[in-house]
């Protein structure tokens, strides 16, 4: 797979039997990767590069909430659905690693629409050079998500924890 083909991270105990998910993901030239759960997501998220993660609000043993502030401040962009009666709702949490709460909830087909646009968002950027990835790093007993970038011989690591400069998704200004 070419490095401008965008990788997607599935989360959720049925994630590898969404098989019409993935094969939307797939269709639309994505690399797709599994975790079952908050703990496994995390281990996937700090060892490899991943530039969309879909997930269910209620994972084994957490929400998607502590996902969405490991997360935060790095270049993912995170969707994480609600069951209801009829379906399902998606909704927005990170575009780029930007929170993007207060964005309206997506019926499937809407969610479809958008995912269409961030996988082209994602293939259009070019991405760095592997030793200018950024690596998301977890400190054992730290909450807030902490972004570096690998050192350089030019200079000294820099982080970036819970930035937000651009609090907006596909055209709607985030409240809060």
């Amino acid at each position: 797979m070419k490095a401008s083909e965008p990788r997607a991270l599935l989360i959720g105990e049925n994630s590898q039997g969404s098989s019409h998910l993935v094969k939307l993901l797939e269709g639309r030239g994505c690399e797709c990767s599994f975790a079952t759960c908050y703990q496994e997501a995390c281990s996937l998220l700090g060892t490899q590069p991943f530039d969309l993660v879909l997930s269910p609000m209620r994972l084994r043993g957490s929400s998607v909430f502590p996902l969405v502030s490991f997360l935060d401040g790095s270049a993912v962009t995170l969707f994480y659905f609600q069951l209801v009666e009829d379906g399902c709702w998606w909704l927005p949490a990170l575009r780029s690693g930007e929170k993007c709460f207060g964005s309206h909830a997506l019926r499937p087909s809407e969610f479809v629409v958008s995912l269409n646009e961030v996988i082209a968002e994602i293939r259009s950027r070019s991405r760095a050079p592997a030793e200018h990835q950024p690596v998301l790093v977890s400190a054992a007993q730290t909450s807030v998500a902490t972004l570096s970038r690998a050192r350089s011989s030019a200079g000294p690591m820099a982080a970036r924890v819970g930035h937000l400069e651009k609090p907006e998704f596909a055209g709607r200004r985030a409240v809060g």
